[in-house]
């Protein structure tokens, strides 16, 4: 009956937090199609520079505190108070980097006089990270939930406002996040009733000492994640001009879409991770979650493939459809990010960010010198490839390291042939021009897909409703003996 708990907990867990998020992820999604009508391939490609250069500084900022926010806020030996203020104070003497970091920003071309924009976005972000961090590890999904649905409604209405009517182009686009997320932590700060848990008497040097021990290992890994993640799209501006990193920019929301929806589930399982790592029978419930996991990452990226002209037609606007070329490849790349970042949460659990650090050090290496390699020669193809070779270089490493803090069968098997399927369906739909009846032979290829990946789903539903059947029968066996 424990287990049934556990995953029924983990379950409702991704329930909640999905009915708060996914609904809402899928309209910002929808906005794709704004983007690319009033703003041009130029213009795109700079928005989206400007973002990724805030996320690249959040982390040096922030000292990559949010993480260890939540990791220690979960652990018993630590008062929240403590750590909570100690997250604060650290954001705060992080955020005075930004006085040598502006000018550096000035010296960059695409930057001078947008400077600023970097900065609110960052610090609106960090704000908005250490809030929601704390309060995931406080258990309070429902919050977090909420809090997400009203992030996600600012920045569809903000987008709106400062897109159409006021016509502020890529200013409008990033200060739509930046000031949604400043409006989400103070919503946090007023239900969650955060300034409780404020306290700069309660700050203690060796708490911040142990969550900086833990969270210093986090800047490089979350730089080599930006560089593994974003350079590509810099070194496509670079070599190919904005035009070109416009279109790849764009094709990059579709496979993206994985990210979010799994994003979701990985949020509530790092809580569980915790919970349960020193469970008897942990390895098992790794084992189930992780198999059922990669089981959906599959389907996801299966119909996604299969279906890329389609949904590139329907969401980018005329000028944007020679994008879906790059979906296919970005896909697959997407697949092994999501089980790079379900492995994550065992470095999570166990605070081994040194291995954060090292293999996300390999994908960023495996990423720049590829890039460096293949883009000249076949253009933003190159960088999605070269995307796709990183986070398989990553996954193996985390596979093995794995294997020495959790041992757990993970069925590489399956996950090899999935692999292969799912790439197979990539290879024809980007040579369908010269395979007749492509279509028949993509339909089959995501049909095996499909089946090659229902077992573990449906050893979870059985694992979740099980319980109930079994509680049912006790309980009228229970009721026998009183009627």
């Amino acid at each position: 009956m424990a287990g049934d708990k556990r995953y029924k907990k983990l379950m409702g867990n991704t329930a909640i937090i999905g009915l708060g998020q996914l609904g809402s992820k899928v309209l910002v999604y929808l906005l794709v199609r704004l983007y690319t009508e009033v703003m041009s391939q130029a213009e795109y490609s700079i928005a989206t520079n400007i973002t990724e250069t805030a996320t690249l500084l959040i982390p040096l900022l922030s000292l990559g505190i949010g993480e260890a926010v939540f990791r220690f806020a979960m652990d018993r030996s630590y008062n929240k108070k403590d750590v909570f203020s100690g997250g604060f104070v650290t954001a705060a003497m992080g955020a005075l980097l930004l006085i040598a970091v502006i000018p550096i920003l000035c010296a960059i071309p695409y930057m001078q006089g947008r400077e600023w924009l970097v900065v609110v976005y960052a610090l609106s972000s960090i704000l908005h990270t250490i809030c929601s961090q704390f309060i995931r590890a406080e258990g309070k999904f429902k919050l977090y939930a909420v809090q997400g649905i009203l992030n996600t409604a600012l920045v569809i209405t903000f987008n709106i406002i400062f897109l159409i009517p006021l016509q502020m182009s890529f200013i409008g686009y990033v200060l739509s996040v930046a000031v949604a997320d400043f409006f989400a932590t103070v919503f946090m700060v007023i239900v969650g009733k955060l300034w409780r848990h404020f306290d700069l008497k309660a700050v203690q040097k060796s708490t911040i000492m142990d969550m900086l021990k833990y969270s210093i290992p986090m800047i490089p890994a979350n730089i080599f994640w930006w560089i593994t993640n974003v350079s590509d799209r810099f070194m496509v501006t670079w070599m190919c001009g904005d035009a070109v990193n416009g279109l790849y920019s764009a094709s990059y929301k579709i496979p993206t879409l994985m990210m979010t929806i799994s994003g979701i589930f990985v949020t509530a399982w790092r809580n569980s991770a915790v919970d349960e790592r020193e469970s008897k029978d942990s390895a098992a419930f790794y084992e189930k979650v992780f198999g059922a996991f990669t089981s959906v990452v599959f389907l996801m990226a299966g119909a996604i493939i299969a279906f890329a002209k389609v949904i590139t037609v329907i969401m980018f606007a005329p000028e944007y459809h020679e994008a879906w070329m790059n979906i296919p490849v970005l896909t697959l790349a997407m697949v092994f990010f999501n089980l790079v970042s379900f492995l994550g949460s065992l470095y999570v659990a166990e605070k081994k960010s040194m291995y954060s650090f090292l293999t996300s050090m390999a994908g960023a290496v495996v990423n720049v010198v590829l890039n460096l390699l293949l883009i000249p020669i076949i253009g933003a193809m190159g960088a999605a490839l070269a995307t796709f070779a990183s986070y398989v270089v990553a996954f193996a490493l985390r596979a093995w390291t794995a294997k020495k803090l959790k041992p757990f069968p993970m069925h590489m098997g399956r996950h090899l042939l999935s692999s292969l399927l799912v790439t197979a369906q990539a290879v024809v739909i980007l040579l369908s021009s010269s395979i007749p009846g492509w279509i028949i032979v993509e339909g089959a290829l995501l049909i095996a897909v499909v089946a090659l990946n229902c077992k573990p789903l449906l050893q979870m539903a059985m694992l979740i409703l099980g319980g109930r059947r079994k509680r049912s029968a006790s309980s009228v066996e229970e009721q026998k003996p009183q009627e």
